[in-house]
């Protein structure tokens, strides 16, 4: 059936195992209720470990490399990319996004169509869900495209302002684990069972498709404590709700990604596009999803902080590439580093391509195995840079060093004498 109002729902830095489904502990009763036949994606991986690409490619259905974002700094997209707001806008759809941090998405391709959760009060977690949920169900039957992004789970998990608080990072590294997770769940719990709940109440589920999913997780272990440090499962594997009118399951094989989206509720509106990315639909998924692996990428070259008071008073004129102000490139971070990572719902593969150190890890257990042959899994990055429809998207204002990093890794990787 063909579905005409669809809401979006990002919870910032939203783990797998912050989820009643996931663990049992986790005590949201008024969501599960409200929840309860919605589908689980088991296996649904993002593209990166942070929130400005991993939103791009949920947007774009692109991978970052395609985009053009590859990381959290890197100022805005290639040019010419379609967005989930445009199409819909351009299909007659009355199209609107909110965020709690809404400028976060400065310079990108779709800052237009998102603003704050409520213009009325600075700090965003505090505004009116009525106002809200006017906004974002409206009661016509005009076809709607709305988009709702949730940041109190962001690092320091709504603990602002409260005198004594613990350093997180702190009671991991002294192997209290389990003590800081307590105040990031708290953080899940308050956006899921309080805010959240109350503007699910307003959703027709027999108009409204329904989708809920993190933007990436959250460390909190001994290999990375924050998102945009590396790649790792906790950050990479998050959770993915979905509704839809009459029925949906995802996929029962293979995993699913973020870049997926675009053509399932492209699908599901009926509307044509001209998409040629790697995304598949999860409408009547199923053998084509068998054997797939997914591609996360972390890109810190330029830093890991986007939110810099430069950044945030910056002119949009000003900004003449995706790395450079008034045609001069951005600083780069010594410490900054170049990852990725496959995943095939069962096993997670890294790369840091630098160091060309690598690590094949059971997603199940969490354990590390035996990497018999890497280049196996080098081999099928490579593919994925080479056969991808918008790999000439690189020629766009990419810098000469930028180009033999390009070059470099496509020769390392096998694809080119």
């Amino acid at each position: 059936m063909s579905v005409d109002k669809f809401l979006v729902i990002s919870i910032d830095c939203w783990r797998y195992d912050a989820l009643s489904r996931t663990n049992a502990l986790f005590n949201t009763p008024k969501f599960d209720l409200l929840t309860r036949d919605y589908a689980l994606a088991e296996r649904y991986f993002v593209t990166a470990p942070a929130t400005r690409p991993s939103h791009s490619s949920l947007f774009t259905g692109l991978y970052p490399f395609e985009h053009g974002l590859f990381g959290q700094t890197y100022l805005k997209m290639f040019a010419g990319i379609d967005n989930l707001f445009e199409i819909f806008a351009e299909a007659g759809y009355s199209v609107k996004g909110f965020s709690e941090r809404a400028d976060v998405f400065r310079f990108l391709d779709f800052e237009p169509h998102i603003g704050p959760v409520d213009e009325e009060v600075s700090s965003q977690h505090l505004g009116s869900l009525e106002r809200l949920s006017a906004r974002l169900i409206e009661p016509d039957d005009r076809p709607q495209f709305k988009f709702l992004h949730f940041w109190y789970t962001h690092g320091g998990y709504g603990m602002a302002g409260i005198p004594g608080m613990p350093n997180l990072r702190a009671l991991v590294e002294q192997g209290e684990t389990e003590e800081a997770l307590r105040y990031y769940y708290a953080a899940v719990n308050h956006v899921l069972e309080f805010s959240l709940v109350e503007l699910l109440k307003k959703v027709n589920l027999d108009e409204w498709a329904v989708f809920i999913c993190g933007d990436h997780g959250e460390g909190f272990c001994d290999e990375v404590m924050a998102h945009g440090d590396r790649l790792h499962p906790n950050v990479v594997h998050v959770p993915m709700l979905a509704h839809v009118p009459g029925g949906f399951s995802f996929p029962t094989t293979g995993p699913v990604s973020a870049i997926d989206l675009l053509p399932t509720v492209t699908g599901l509106a009926d509307i044509d596009t001209e998409y040629k990315g790697y995304g598949r639909s999860w409408l009547g998924g199923g053998d084509s999803f068998a054997d797939r692996w997914v591609l996360s990428e972390l890109d810190s070259q330029y830093g890991v902080g986007f939110l810099s008071a430069n950044n945030l008073q910056l002119d949009h004129a000003r900004v003449t590439s995706r790395t450079a102000v008034d045609e001069n490139e951005i600083a780069k971070d010594d410490k900054g580093i170049r990852e990725w990572c496959l995943c095939d719902g069962e096993h997670f593969y890294r790369e840091n391509e630098q160091m060309a150190e690598y690590v094949l890890r059971d997603l199940n257990t969490g354990a590390d195995l035996v990497c018999v042959d890497p280049q196996a899994h080098r081999t099928r990055y490579g593919a994925l840079l080479d056969d991808s429809a918008y790999k000439n998207m690189q020629g766009q204002e990419t810098l000469t060093d930028e180009a033999a990093i390009l070059e470099k890794r496509l020769r390392d990787l096998g694809y080119i004498e």
